[in-house]
């Protein structure tokens, strides 16, 4: 009776857990389940006519199955998340389909761990839990982390970091990294002020956004200094987008506390090649040729190369700014 009582609480106990937990034998169908569907975006009741990851989505069957395949080959627990929307869970019934409320995306991770009881015989405990909102605080603090808050682009140091990762790719693909530095910023702060300065920043940093592709990225690097990656683009081909955002930037004016700011920029390019042989010399020749850009007359584009003469620096003042009318 003792006994009898016991496994009783201990289902009771099982199906309250807040995660799914799903028996899976060598064969791959399911002997047993715990806690309710509702739990789950996928139901799985115990069935020995067809593989746990038949009745799954399709788009996580590859990765179940692998999950599945390598704690039993290898005795080792593993892990990986997955997401799911609504069309992706057209084989459930209207009723399951109506609990998944107003939410487009949900996030989930699944644990599978190898079990051997004293018989012998091997199973898989796939452990299947929500983590839709521990996704996305992670997310949003990721967010936070590489943003720079004012300009909404990538902030310093997630600029370096998407450059390292480019340059330490095992075949590095062909890339420029563009400097960008708009000119008499500080005659523009003094003048206008710093709250319209950030203003002129926020729309610089827009339109050179605008103008690059999503495989490309944009970073502030610091006042009012931008770096760009340009991927799959030569030195030639970077100057050609360079001058476009170049144009751009000098044909949209800047209307803030009743100026109209005129701002422009200096640009320097590098190329990643075999003669670079890290992001720190990269970033030095693309900051060398936006310098001279800027000491040889300012709005203009550089591409570096050896020998770029050293210029001095200047201090004329050309800021345009004009009084709105």
């Amino acid at each position: 009776m003792v006994d009898m009582q016991r496994e009783e609480w201990l289902g009771l106990l099982l199906k309250e857990l807040p995660d799914r937990l799903i028996v899976i034998n060598e064969q791959g169908y399911v002997v047993d389940s715990f806690s309710e569907d509702s739990q789950s975006c996928i139901s799985y009741q115990t069935c020995e006519q067809q593989p746990f990851y038949e009745r799954a989505p399709s788009v996580i069957t590859h990765q179940l199955t692998n999950s599945f395949e390598f704690a039993l080959a290898k005795g080792q627990r593993c892990s990986f998340r997955y997401s799911l929307n609504p069309s992706q869970l057209l084989q459930l019934s209207i009723e399951a389909l109506q609990q998944w409320g107003e939410v487009e995306e949900r996030w989930f991770e699944a644990t599978f761990k190898p079990i051997t009881l004293s018989n012998g015989k091997r199973y898989v405990l796939w452990q299947d839990r929500e983590i839709t909102q521990s996704h996305l605080h992670e997310t949003e603090l990721k967010r936070l982390a590489e943003t720079d808050e004012l300009t909404g682009i990538l902030n310093r140091r997630a600029f370096i970091h998407g450059l390292e990762c480019e340059f330490n790719k095992p075949a590095p693909s062909l890339l420029s990294c563009l400097m960008l530095d708009i000119d008499h910023f500080k005659e523009i702060n003094d003048q206008v002020g710093h709250l319209s300065g950030d203003e002129v920043i926020t729309q610089v940093a827009h339109i050179c956004q605008d103008l690059i592709r999503s495989s490309d990225f944009i970073g502030r690097l610091g006042g009012e200094e931008f770096g760009i990656v340009l991927s799959r683009t030569n030195a030639i081909q970077a100057y050609d987008i360079a001058e476009r955002i170049r144009q751009s930037i000098e044909a949209t004016p800047c209307h803030v506390d009743g100026h109209i700011i005129y701002p422009t920029v200096s640009i320097g390019i590098a190329e990643l090649n075999s003669q670079v042989s890290s992001v720190k010399e990269l970033l030095v020749q693309a900051d060398k040729a936006m310098y001279y850009s800027k000491q040889t007359g300012r709005n203009q584009v550089t591409i570096y190369y050896h020998n770029l003469p050293e210029i001095q620096p200047s201090t004329e003042l050309k800021a345009n700014i004009r009084r709105a009318s």
